[in-house]
């Protein structure tokens, strides 16, 4: 019986024989082959991109301010100048988001005492009059801040502008404090997120 097997077995090996035939039609063919696999392996990578998957998302953005600030005002009381202070949060200096952006307060003008009622109009060369006869019940310019009474009434001395019907005392027109009254609103913390929903996914991050 002979043997399983015999050291001529154990040290041997193979190897492939390549025969190359000179051919200008089989080396054209090649060639095209190769130029057209390469063609599309660089369009699909670099152009194309096809290694990547894409999807559309949903994007939600929310904002968030954080922080104090004290702001001191010089306010006349009984005729007697005096300073107060009082500190504003986030309900007191941040409005309704708008869009994709938020608007933080840092500044602003105060009038005391507003209520409904009848006064004079700020003097304007729109307000100002000599009699009722400058002025026209009803009437609302774009620029006031009331609705004319028709009676022209005094408003500060012997200046007189036209009765409206508003929030008294009527604002005045003044420049904005400097420096800001809210000058603490560049310590303040913004906070931003941003929520990315993948809907082929079913992946929030």
């Amino acid at each position: 019986m002979p043997a399983c097997c015999s050291c001529n077995d154990i040290f041997q090996y193979e190897t492939n024989k390549i025969i190359r035939i000179q051919s200008m039609n089989y080396g054209t063919i090649k060639w095209i082959f190769h130029v057209i696999i390469f063609s599309y392996i660089s369009f699909a990578l670099i152009s194309d991109k096809r290694y990547q998957q894409k999807e559309p998302l949903i994007s939600s953005v929310h904002t968030k301010v954080k922080g104090t600030a004290e702001v001191k005002m010089e306010i006349l009381e009984n005729g007697i100048k005096k300073m107060v202070s009082t500190v504003f949060d986030t309900a007191d200096y941040t409005f309704p988001l708008q869009g994709n952006s938020f608007f933080v307060m840092t500044n602003f003008l105060k009038t005391e005492g507003q209520q409904q009622g009848f006064c004079p109009e700020f003097p304007t060369r729109r307000t100002l009059c000599s009699n009722d006869w400058g002025c026209k019940k009803g009437w609302m310019d774009p620029q006031s801040k009331g609705i004319q009474t028709g009676r022209c009434i005094e408003y500060k001395g012997k200046q007189k502008t036209c009765e409206v019907s508003a929030w008294c005392p009527i604002e005045a027109v003044e420049e904005a404090p400097r420096p800001a009254l809210l000058n603490g609103a560049e310590n303040f913390t913004v906070l931003i997120k941003n929520n990315i929903d993948f809907p082929g996914h079913n992946y929030t991050t």
